[in-house]
């Protein structure tokens, strides 16, 4: 799917609520030797989560955790899974160390994937996105439980939603 197309089926999952503060981004540098680029996504215009082709090859990503070569080259199955079965792919997303695709696949794999499946999902992007899909309703969330959450973005996420339904912390 085009980039254009992705972006505006995403956005529409996206709550009314906060869709004017959540946008997602993505290009591509063409003078660059491979023409390689970046995704992100940003909250009232400061960036919470990136990846990229060098934001991958680039950051130090602990060796136990480069078990075969499908996960160094970032192309795994579990990084676009609902479902991560490998717990070094668990960790390495937990680290926030994202190939493009790992974005991009995601997002367009969520608007297929039922949202039960996305918002029970432990793929921190597929569970960020459930936390603020408009089909989460006040009293499903309030049985959400984030608390052995470790990505950055869900817990964003899940704090972002909470106040647009003016819930108080627990």
């Amino acid at each position: 799917m085009i980039w254009s197309k992705l972006r505006k089926k995403i956005m529409e999952f996206i709550t009314p609520e906060l869709r004017d503060r959540i946008d997602i981004h993505s290009t591509r540098y063409h003078d660059a030797h491979d023409d390689y680029g970046e995704v992100w996504i940003t909250l009232d215009g400061k960036k919470v989560l990136g990846g990229g082709y060098y934001h991958w090859y680039m950051t130090s990503i602990p060796q136990e955790l480069l078990t075969n070569k499908y996960i160094q080259s970032g192309y795994y199955k579990d990084f676009y899974s609902p479902r991560i079965e490998s717990d070094e792919v668990k960790k390495i997303m937990e680290l926030g160390i994202h190939e493009t695709t790992h974005i991009t696949e995601v997002l367009e794999n969520y608007i297929n994937t039922p949202f039960k499946d996305s918002l029970e999902s432990n793929n921190p992007i597929y569970k960020a996105f459930a936390l603020i899909d408009k089909r989460l309703g006040r009293r499903r969330f309030m049985n959400i439980d984030i608390s052995g959450e470790k990505h950055s973005l869900v817990r964003l996420f899940y704090e972002l939603r909470r106040d647009s339904f003016k819930i108080p912390e627990r």
